[in-house]
C-alpha cells in the first residue's frame, strides 16, 4: 500500500472513531464529510507530487490508481452536496451553483485552466480582439462561471482602452464607455461567481438571478453598440442564457450543463438535475445508454438511487469510500440503519466496513486499523478480528506483543491470543531461537509444545556435539521464574545446571594439574577438597537426573557415561541412596521394550556392566562413610550386631544390581 493511502486511512479512520462516539445532526454530518474528502485532497496531491518528482518504474499504475483516486473525489463531493448536506433536503437555493462549480473542479478543470492560460496571453496583444480566439475565450470564461476573468480579458479590448487616453469624449465614445461599463457591471455580479460582489447572502437566489438576468436581456435588447457588435452580441445571448448560443459553444454535455446551471434559472429541487444531465447529455448523444461509469454513478446519485450508486462505487474498486459513505448516508437518514440484505447477511453499512477492513488488512502494518473497523461489524466483526489476528505474521516480538495486548483481557479472543503466542514461538524455533521460542510457548501455556521443543533443543545439542542451545534455553529459564515448568523441561534445567557442575570439576582438575598445586601442598589439599565437593554435587543431581520419569531415552548412553565417570571417583562420592537410584534405573533400563535397540550397541551393553562392577565398590563405601558419620565405626567388634549381619550379607553378594525378588527378563 502506498504511503500516501496509508495517512489516508488513517486520518480517515481518526474521524470515523470521533463520528461513531458523538451524536450527530445534518450540519455534523456535513462537517464529517468535508474532513473525509480534505483527507483524500491530500493523498491526491501527495501521490501527484511524488509521481512528479521520482518519475518511478511503476508510475504508469500508480497513475491509473490517481485516476481513480480523483474520481472518487468527485463522486464524494457530489454525495456530499446532494445527500449529506446540511438543512432542509430541496430548500438550498445556492446548491444550482455549487453543483455547478462541482462540475467546474471535477469535469472542467482542465478545459478551464487552458482557457485562463489563452486569457493571458490574449491579454498581452496589443489589439487582442483582432485575433480569432478573443470572443470565444470570453465566451468560455462566462460559461464557466468565471464573470471576473471575462472581465478581466474584455477590458484588453483595444476600444475600451482607447477611451481612457482622451481627454474629451464624443457622443459614439460615450456610448461605447456605457456599453462596456454595462456589460462589466453584469460580468462582475454575475450569479454564482466566485468574485461577484453583488450578492447578498439574505436575498433569495432567484431574485438575484432574476434581476441580473432581466439586466442582461434589457441590454441586449436596447443596447446599439451591442447589436452592431457580433461578438458582444453572442455574448450577451450566452449571459442571456439562449440555448441555441450555449449549444453552439458547448462542445460537451457537462460544459452545456455547467453553463446553464450558471446562467439558467436556479433550480432549489434537486430532482431536477437529473433530467437536467439527461438532457445535456442526449444534446451530444444518441441515448443515456452510451454514458460511462463514472456517468452512470453521477446520474444515479442525482436520481437519489443509492443502491445502484453504492454498487457502482464498490465496483470502482475503491472500498475507503464505499465505507465511509455508507456510515454517512446512515447517520443523515438517507439510508435505513437495520436494513439487512439477504445476499450478505448484515446491514449494507457493515458490509461495506468489511470490504474496506479486509483490503487494508492485507497491507503490511495496517492491522491495527482493520481489527478497529470490524470493532464497528456487530454480526461478523468478532469472526472477522480473531482471523485477521490468527493471519497476521508475526515476524519480530514487538509486533507480537502489540497482537497480544489487542487481545488482553477480551474473552472473545482468550483462543487467538494462544494461538498468536505459539505463531511467534513457531518462528522463533524455525530460527532456533530456542529462548524466545521457549518465551512465547510459556505465555501462551503451549506446554505440549514446550516438551516437544525440549526434544529438538537436545536433539540440536546432540548434532552440534555442543550445548549452547541449551543454555540459552534455561539461562531463559532462570531470569523468568514466574513461568510454569513442565516435568521435561523442569528435568532440561537440571540438566544443565548437572553439565555446569562437571564444567566446574573440569576446571578444578585443571588447576590441580598446574604448576602451582604440584609444588604447594596447602593449595593442592584445598583444590582435592573442593573438586570432591564439586563431585558430590554432580552426583546428588545425576540421582535426581536418573530419578524423573522425563529423563531423555537419547541421553541414556550420555548419562551412563557420566555416571561411570563419577563412579571411578575415589573415595567415593555418591551415597547409598543415590546408588540405589542407580540401580533402580538400570532395572527399568532392562524391563523397557526398547532395550533391545539400546543394547544393539555393544559400547553400550559394556557400559552397562562396568556400571554394575562399579557399583558394589562405591556402595560399600558409601555405607562405611555414612556410617563413621553416624558415630558407628565400620570395623568396630562392638558395633550394632544389625550393622555386623548387614554387612556380611553386602560380601555375600556378588553383584548388587538388583533385590533378591527381581528376575531379569529373558532376551
Amino acid at each position: 500500500m502506498p504511503r500516501e493511502l496509508r495517512t489516508l486511512v488513517a486520518a480517515s479512520f481518526d474521524v470515523f472513531a470521533r463520528v461513531q462516539t458523538q451524536k450527530l445532526g445534518a450540519f455534523g454530518v456535513a462537517r464529517a464529510s468535508r474532513e473525509y474528502r480534505e483527507a483524500l485532497k491530500t493523498c491526491i496531491f501527495a501521490l501527484e507530487d511524488r509521481l512528479e518528482t521520482h518519475k518511478e518504474l511503476n508510475v504508469e499504475d500508480e497513475g491509473e490508481f490517481l485516476d481513480l483516486l480523483k474520481v472518487s473525489l468527485a463522486i464524494w463531493h457530489l454525495c456530499e452536496l446532494l445527500l449529506l448536506r446540511g438543512g432542509a433536503r430541496g430548500a438550498d437555493s445556492g446548491l444550482a451553483y455549487d453543483l455547478a462549480l462541482w462540475l467546474q473542479e471535477h469535469y472542467c478543470s482542465t478545459l478551464l485552466e487552458k482557457t485562463e492560460g489563452e486569457s493571458e496571453r490574449l491579454k498581452k496583444l496589443q489589439k487582442p480582439e483582432q485575433d480569432a480566439d478573443f470572443w470565444t475565450t470570453i465566451q468560455a470564461l462566462v460559461m464557466a462561471g468565471s464573470g471576473p476573468s471575462a472581465w478581466a480579458l474584455l477590458a484588453a479590448h483595444s476600444s475600451y482602452k482607447s477611451l481612457f487616453a482622451r481627454d474629451t469624449m464624443s457622443l459614439t465614445g460615450a456610448s461605447t464607455k456605457a456599453a462596456f461599463q454595462a456589460v462589466q457591471k453584469l460580468l462582475l455580479t454575475m450569479p454564482g461567481s466566485a468574485g461577484a460582489a453583488g450578492m447578498s447572502v439574505e436575498r433569495d437566489a432567484a431574485t438575484e438571478w432574476k434581476n441580473w438576468h432581466d439586466a442582461c436581456q434589457l441590454l441586449l435588447n436596447t443596447d446599439g453598440y451591442i447589436k452592431a457588435n457580433a461578438g458582444f452580441t453572442t455574448l450577451l445571448e450566452i449571459m442571456a442564457a439562449k440555448e441555441v448560443a450555449l449549444k453552439s459553444r458547448a462542445n460537451t454535455w457537462y460544459e452545456l450543463m455547467m453553463a446553464k446551471l450558471f446562467l439558467d434559472e436556479p433550480k432549489t429541487i434537486a430532482h431536477r438535475f437529473e433530467y437536467l444531465m439527461a438532457n445535456c447529455f442526449r444534446a451530444y448523444h444518441s441515448d443515456e445508454a452510451s454514458m460511462g461509469n463514472f456517468d452512470c454513478i453521477i446520474l444515479a446519485i442525482m436520481q437519489y438511487d443509492i443502491q445502484t450508486a453504492l454498487q457502482d462505487i464498490i465496483a470502482l474498486g475503491f472500498s475507503w469510500m464505499a465505507a465511509h459513505l455508507s456510515d454517512l448516508l446512515q447517520r443523515n437518514i438517507v439510508i435505513v440503519a437495520d436494513e439487512v440484505l439477504p445476499e450478505a447477511g448484515c446491514t449494507l453499512k457493515e458490509h461495506f466496513l468489511l470490504q474496506y477492513a479486509m483490503e487494508i488488512g492485507a497491507s503490511s502494518g495496517m492491522w491495527q486499523f482493520a481489527v478497529r473497523y470490524y470493532e464497528y461489524c456487530p454480526k461478523f466483526g468478532a469472526i472477522a478480528i480473531r482471523s485477521a489476528l490468527e493471519r497476521e505474521p508475526t515476524p519480530t516480538d514487538y509486533k507480537t506483543e502489540r497482537l497480544l495486548a489487542y487481545c488482553h483481557g477480551k474473552k472473545l479472543l482468550a483462543t487467538t491470543q494462544r494461538r498468536v503466542a505459539i505463531q511467534r514461538a513457531q518462528e522463533c524455533k524455525a530460527k532456533e531461537e530456542y529462548a524466545s521460542a521457549l518465551h512465547w510457548m510459556l505465555r501462551g501455556n503451549h506446554l505440549d509444545d514446550v516438551d516437544a521443543l525440549c526434544d529438538d533443543i537436545l536433539k540440536q545439542c546432540n548434532e552440534t556435539n555442543s550445548l549452547a542451545p541449551l543454555h540459552e534455553a534455561v539461562q531463559f529459564m532462570e531470569a523468568h521464574p514466574e513461568f510454569a515448568r513442565p516435568q521435561k523441561l523442569a528435568w532440561l534445567v537440571r540438566y544443565r545446571e548437572f553439565h555446569l557442575v562437571l564444567d566446574d570439576s573440569e576446571s578444578l582438575r585443571q588447576q590441580l594439574r598446574s604448576d602451582e598445586a604440584l609444588n604447594n601442598k596447602e593449595v593442592r589439599a584445598s583444590l582435592e577438597t573442593k573438586l570432591r565437593f564439586v563431585n558430590m554435587e554432580a552426583a546428588k543431581r545425576l540421582d535426581w537426573l536418573f530419578s524423573s520419569p522425563e529423563a531423555p531415552k537419547v541421553l541414556r548412553s550420555e548419562v551412563l557415561q557420566q555416571a561411570e565417570r563419577l563412579l571411578k571417583e575415589s573415595p567415593s562420592v555418591f551415597g547409598s541412596r543415590h546408588l540405589y537410584s542407580l540401580m533402580a534405573y538400570l532395572q527399568q533400563l532392562d524391563r523397557s521394550f526398547d532395550r533391545q535397540q539400546f543394547y544393539e550397541s555393544g559400547s553400550n551393553k559394556q557400559l552397562k556392566e562396568r556400571i554394575e562392577s562399579l557399583i558394589s565398590r562405591n556402595l560399600a563405601e558409601a555405607m562405611l562413610q555414612e556410617a563413621s558419620a553416624s558415630g558407628y565405626g565400620a570395623s568396630s567388634a562392638g558395633g550394632p550386631p544389625r550393622l555386623q549381619s548387614k554387612s556380611a550379607l553386602i560380601a555375600q553378594q556378588p553383584y548388587l544390581i538388583a533385590d533378591a525378588s527381581f528376575t531379569p527378563m529373558e532376551e
